[in-house]
């Protein structure tokens, strides 16, 4: 984030302690302007802005001259006001505002703060704006680029599937229904064919005046319908649903599919990923190579400092495991102090002095605090074979590993007629 500063721009005393506080824990640095003087007095530093919460009332600026003058020194722009007539909120939306926030309940401060914290997140969450007019194409995108979307764009269905094709990581398409070649219903039943609801959002717009559109676009797969015109402030809370819901889901997976100390794949996950690759293997005749690996003695580091530092050494040895072998292979906590590592592309000897790299760098590190020496091992038993299942591969590897324990801990055990 290149400019992690926020101009608050409020008179009243325990407003500007409450925005400064949601700033500093949206991740942002607070600078205050009791007035509109005192804003323009930060004319050289403006540039330096990520937004401005500006109030509408200000001592010397009573009717909005703040929005417009920071707004025309190119400052994106939330206004949080106590003035919630709709005169004023129709006349401020006619601005290039990111939002209108009215001053009615503590929940307004909770969406301030979860707004700013989107406005950051929003440069990397991709919006697709499909739509042959060029003018509605260029007023969708002017409104999601206030919000800091990165933002593409389609003149034709068509044209979607290939910016989808190209950017697989969409998470909203906003579609017109009217176009040549493919409208939009259409585009929906072609991008639901490739992705569900909870992998892309999809938000049909019309400005046709038919009741029954609405239905047809959930129908065919939308997640959602907009009829034009709407105002800017409906599309902003109907692209920040759509956006969070495919987020939550994101959420749920990964906490479904990952350890929640070390952030690496659980059991279950990796058991699903490779049982069935494992199986095709070997009924190819392909040869997987597979690690199982477990630190030493972890119970007397428990004993002995905590586990607290038990868990930060599961962090570590996690960190270092997506250093070494991130790119290369698939990592899980099998639970407790034990890995299991599927080293995709390495045959045995590679895999071998890969592992050696990492065990060596592992005992060389001091994973103690405040002047503690505290240091672990780790011993692994690295099997490669066309084992009939992952099972078989897994009990190979943990063999070798038991043997490792054997023979006195921290060294790798890849030789099945190791004694």
């Amino acid at each position: 984030m290149n400019k992690p500063d926020v101009l608050i721009v409020e008179d009243s005393a325990p407003i500007i302690r409450i925005h400064s506080h949601l700033v500093r824990r949206a991740g942002f640095t607070p600078t205050v302007a009791k007035t509109l003087a005192e804003a323009k007095a930060l004319e050289d530093r403006l540039g330096d802005f990520f937004c401005a919460i500006i109030d509408y009332n200000l001592p010397d600026a009573p009717n909005g001259e703040a929005i417009d003058y920071l707004l025309g020194q190119e400052v994106p722009g939330v206004v949080m006001t106590g003035r919630i007539d709709d005169d004023t909120r129709a006349a401020i939306w006619k601005l290039p505002v990111i939002d209108y926030i009215t001053k009615e309940s503590r929940q307004s401060f909770t969406y301030l703060e979860q707004l700013l914290i989107k406005l950051r997140e929003n440069q990397d969450i991709k919006v697709l704006i499909v739509d042959d007019s060029v003018n509605s194409r260029m007023h969708l995108i002017r409104l999601l680029r206030r919000q800091n979307y990165e933002v593409l764009s389609a003149r034709t269905g068509i044209e979607a599937l290939k910016q989808l094709s190209d950017h697989p990581d969409i998470k909203l398409i906003i579609t017109d229904k009217e176009m040549p070649e493919m409208d939009g219903i259409k585009l929906c039943n072609e991008v639901r064919s490739q992705y569900s609801k909870d992998e892309i959002s999809i938000v049909g717009v019309s400005g046709v005046d038919n009741p029954s559109l609405t239905a047809k676009f959930i129908k065919n797969g939308a997640n959602d319908f907009l009829k034009k015109p709407f105002c800017p402030e409906e599309f902003y809370c109907r692209v920040t649903q759509n956006i969070e819901y495919i987020e939550n889901i994101e959420t749920i997976r990964r906490q479904a599919h990952t350890d929640a100390l070390t952030g690496l794949y659980n059991r279950r996950y990796f058991f699903q990923q490779l049982a069935p690759v494992l199986a095709n293997r070997h009924e190819q005749g392909e040869p997987s190579t597979l690690a199982m690996l477990d630190i030493d003695l972890f119970k007397n580091i428990n004993d002995s400092f905590g586990h607290q530092t038990g868990d930060d050494i599961l962090q570590a040895t996690a960190s270092m495991l997506q250093q070494h072998f991130g790119e290369d292979g698939l990592c899980a906590r099998f639970g407790g102090e034990e890995f299991c590592l599927f080293l995709d592309q390495l045959d045995q000897t590679e895999a071998e002095a890969r592992l050696e790299q990492f065990r060596r760098s592992l005992a060389d590190m001091n994973l103690g605090e405040d002047g503690q020496d505290i240091r672990c091992t780790i011993s692994i038993g690295l099997a490669h074979g066309c084992e009939p299942s992952l099972d078989a591969l897994i009990n190979q590897a943990d063999h070798r590993l038991y043997q490792a324990k054997s023979a006195g801990r921290n060294r790798i055990v890849a030789d099945a007629s190791y004694a």
